[in-house]
């Protein structure tokens, strides 16, 4: 992901997230040297973004999306394994995420990938008319010895 990438993931976000980052957020992932990836077609067309940040020794999953029409074809899972494995060579203890309750895809994806649940943020997602719980999930990093 670069500067100039940030319009058309804004743009996809606004279209599969109910309360979507914006321009500025992301912007800012990228001024702190976060993890920003991007997955593209032949076209350039950006199909797919994943953006995570070292905390200590914990690398944080702070959003993942995949545009609808590409959705089934394994994007999410590419960039989510390719975190792991930067989080592997970063020496980082763990990968961390926050995934909306009643998002079971995304669960049972991150549940495949080796994430377990390790708790509950009450109320995390606001809602146009509720707020929803985020099940919290962690993915110990094995460290060479």
């Amino acid at each position: 992901m670069v500067y100039g990438d940030v319009p058309e993931i804004a743009a996809l976000e606004r279209m599969v997230n109910p309360h979507p980052w914006t321009e500025t957020m992301f912007l800012e992932e990228l001024r702190l040297g976060s993890l920003c990836r991007v997955l593209t077609k032949d076209s350039g067309t950006i199909t797919a973004y994943l953006v995570a940040r070292l905390l200590w020794d914990e690398w944080h999953l702070l959003a993942v999306a995949v545009a609808p029409a590409n959705r089934g074809l394994g994007l999410a899972r590419t960039l989510v394994q390719e975190l792991i494995v930067h989080a592997t060579q970063t020496a980082a203890r763990a990968v961390m995420l926050e995934v909306r309750a009643s998002n079971l895809p995304a669960a049972n994806l991150y549940a495949s990938l080796g994430f377990v649940p390790t708790g509950v943020r009450k109320n995390y997602y606001a809602g146009s008319y509720k707020a929803e719980d985020a099940i919290v999930m962690e993915r110990r990093i094995a460290r060479e010895r």
